[in-house]
């Protein structure tokens, strides 16, 4: 009796050791990533602000170009602000991997439409037109203060990655049903560039590869993931237009409904 029980203490000790290092390889494998991530998206920033310098230079040494400094000393400015971004990023990132997240009962219009009064705010040079379209005004889903961080990378995302001289974002508010859950489904929809299939896959995914940095997968996004994975829902991404990438993209949320 005595060896039985020596044989399974043993075989439990093994699967624990097991299971450990299985948590410890993945905690690695996700600060590698993210530390990756950093490194790429802060040297593409130092990058555009070095050559917005530069061709400050030379505008200054040409007096008929002057008109031009003001419109490069903004681009310089917003990718300041896009390194500030990424730094509170990085910091949250880190809070998510650290603390269990409490969650709590939270009214998402208002939460949405103070998000984007601050990004409008942020982006004063840009013509952007929002519309929201919701079933209800009063719904209210399970999460927390970092909502307001998933709502802003979306928006920040949708504007970043467009080329048109008028930036549409739409947010359209649904309930949904799905293996006896009840969601409220958030579809974040924009003109921008689109998104390529290979990042759509990655995005719905938990895995972190070198791979993922250079097809876009910024630390926004994993940020964006991260929160929506604490709140036991789902995001994945679609075209606007079914199977035209070019129309821009559909950022799709399920977060589990509370009454």
């Amino acid at each position: 009796m005595k060896k039985i029980k020596e044989h399974f203490d043993k075989k439990e000790l093994i699967e624990r050791l097991k299971e450990s290092e299985k948590k410890y390889r993945e905690a690695y494998d996700r600060a590698e990533f993210y530390k990756d991530l950093f490194a790429h998206d802060i040297n593409n920033i130092l990058q555009s602000i070095l050559s917005g310098i530069q061709i400050s230079e030379l505008i200054l040494k040409n007096s008929e170009k002057g008109d031009n400094f003001e419109i490069n000393a903004r681009i310089i400015k917003e990718q300041v602000i896009r390194g500030a971004k990424l730094v509170s990023n990085v910091r949250k990132l880190s809070q998510l991997e650290e603390t269990k997240q409490v969650l709590k009962k939270i009214e998402i219009f208002n939460v949405l439409e103070n998000t984007i009064s601050l990004v409008k705010k942020s982006y004063k040079d840009k013509n952007i037109a929002f519309q929201i379209d919701s079933v209800d005004e009063n719904l209210f889903v399970k999460a927390n203060d970092f909502l307001e961080d998933v709502f802003e990378n979306l928006l920040i995302n949708a504007i970043k990655h467009n080329r048109n001289l008028i930036i549409k974002i739409i947010v359209r508010i649904l309930r949904e049903q799905q293996n006896g859950i009840n969601y409220i489904k958030m579809e974040f929809l924009d003109n921008g560039v689109g998104v390529s299939d290979s990042v759509k896959e990655r995005i719905i995914k938990r895995t972190y590869s070198k791979e993922e940095i250079f097809l876009g997968m910024g630390l926004g996004l994993s940020l964006v993931r991260g929160i929506i994975e604490t709140y036991n829902g789902k995001i994945w991404v679609e075209d606007r237009v079914k199977g035209d990438r070019s129309k821009g993209s559909n950022f799709v949320l399920l977060i589990p409904e509370v009454d």
